[in-house]
């Protein structure tokens, strides 16, 4: 069995919280993620150097957020493809 050894890196806190979910999800654990990406780095694959979209801003976050709360509170609409025009023009109008 192969000897293992501790690595520490330090990174946003949001970054870590999204890896660690989105990680979760998949049934995997931080350590066995950046492990294969490493593995995959020493065996040749290329490196994708990303921004951060796929991190939601603070904003989004309230945003989601808060949209949870108007559903669990029944302040919703429920709308099909067929009335959208009709909904954003009584949208339009509500707001003047």
């Amino acid at each position: 069995m192969a000897s293992t050894t501790t690595l520490t890196i330090r990174l946003d806190s949001d970054i870590k919280d999204a890896a660690r979910r989105r990680a979760q999800r998949l049934g995997v654990s931080l350590a066995t993620l950046v492990e294969n990406d490493l593995r995959r780095f020493i065996n040749g694959y290329p490196i994708i150097i990303d921004d951060d979209s796929f991190v939601p801003s603070e904003r989004l976050r309230e945003d989601i957020a808060a949209a949870r709360d108007d559903e669990a509170n029944g302040d919703y609409a429920t709308i099909t493809a067929d009335n959208l025009d009709e909904f954003f023009d009584n949208v339009a109008k509500v707001r003047g």
